[in-house]
């Protein structure tokens, strides 16, 4: 089912760890002894290279400011029993303070037991996880270091589709790699399925990005971060997809960078309310597909085993119209309402419920209830 936010249920979506990338130079074409008389080469010692076009400087200048601010992450995860097995992990970040803290995905650090960080000048770390936010997958871990460069963040409202989109990180261990696309698409929704939230309002992009990017910038030609490169869709069972990666919103990062640094020391995810559900916006084409007698709201795509949600009676396919007497037409507005809230808290929802209009009342916990 899509939303007017293109809201899209993958079977094949894989999360992608990252690092970062290094220098790209531009392309070199060359010819050993003779001469070209082709316009726009320059000839040294018999050897005639392409000169750099204006993009490809601006790419080149891009990299260069934004390349000490990008961290390759590699994580470690001990086997809790013999049941269970350990494994290593690769992924990428930023720099978001001078002191050393880092933005990343929280999906590339969780349930590491050691954290190592690799800064572009080679030099390594022991990092430690202060905070995460397991509603957006982002974290924010720390390393003994200062005086770093901090990363610049553009304006990412601003983003238009067809500009110039950079990726850098650490794809299968090839650290530094730069990728270059535009962006192809804007608020993109996804339903990454398992214990991974719905992703709202994603940037994707045809730079390419696989696995071990997670974490890292995706950066305008000016080398300022409008995302952090987060998911790729590889296809289905029955087809193939290449050029079809998905980035935070840089804003949304930013934001929740700050807040993950003045809650240092207790998850995010763990001081907020939380009901259990995934949600969908409910529009008006998904309204007269299935016959919804409400054309806004909030659809219950799935509820969580043992939730609050649960326990309060909320089903898949309910929608939800008010919290409280409000009504609230988009999950923005319901996250709006419910987040300044705190466990205990008794709150009564407006839901249609197989065609009937019924009151659900849901206790408020925090996530690590």
């Amino acid at each position: 089912m899509l939303s007017d936010k293109n809201k899209i249920s993958f079977q094949k979506l894989l999360i992608i760890n990252t690092v970062m990338s290094a220098f790209i130079g531009g392309l070199i074409v060359f010819f050993l002894g003779g001469y070209a008389t082709s316009a726009g080469l320059i000839f040294s010692n018999n050897v005639a290279y392409a000169a750099l076009t204006s993009q490809e400087q601006a790419v080149i200048s891009a990299i260069k400011k934004i390349k000490p601010s990008v961290v390759n992450i590699d994580t470690y995860v001990a086997a809790k029993s013999y049941l269970s097995q350990g494994g290593e992990g690769i992924g990428s970040g930023i720099i978001v303070r001078e002191n050393g803290y880092i933005l990343t995905n929280r999906h590339v650090i969780r349930d590491a037991t050691n954290i190592t960080v690799t800064l572009d000048n080679g030099k390594q770390y022991s990092g430690k996880l202060v905070n995460a936010h397991s509603e957006y997958d982002l974290a924010l871990i720390k390393i003994n270091a200062s005086s770093l460069k901090v990363a610049k963040f553009g304006d990412s409202t601003k983003v238009k589709l067809g500009q110039t989109a950079i990726a850098i990180g650490n794809p299968l261990h090839f650290s530094w790699t730069v990728t270059l696309g535009v962006v192809s698409a804007l608020e993109r929704d996804i339903d990454a399925g398992g214990n991974l939230p719905i992703y709202r309002g994603l940037i994707q992009t045809d730079a390419a990005i696989n696995p071990g990017n997670s974490g890292g910038p995706l950066i305008n030609s000016d080398g300022e971060v409008i995302g952090i490169n987060t998911l790729i869709f590889s296809g289905t069972d029955t087809t193939v997809a290449q050029g079809l990666g998905f980035a935070i919103p840089g804003n949304t990062a930013k934001k929740v960078a700050n807040e993950l640094i003045q809650n240092k020391g207790t998850t995010s995810s763990g001081s907020k309310p939380w009901i259990g559900i995934k949600l969908q916006n409910v529009t008006r084409q998904l309204a007269q597909q299935w016959g919804f007698p409400t054309s806004t709201g909030v659809l219950v795509v799935n509820v969580i085993a043992n939730s609050p949600a649960q326990r309060g009676g909320l089903c898949p396919g309910d929608i939800i119209v008010d919290v409280r007497g409000k009504p609230v037409k988009t999950y923005e507005e319901l996250i709006g309402i419910l987040s300044p809230l705190k466990a205990g808290t008794a709150v009564e929802l407006g839901v249609w419920h197989e065609g009937r209009k019924v009151k659900r009342e849901i206790i408020l916990e925090t996530l690590s209830q």
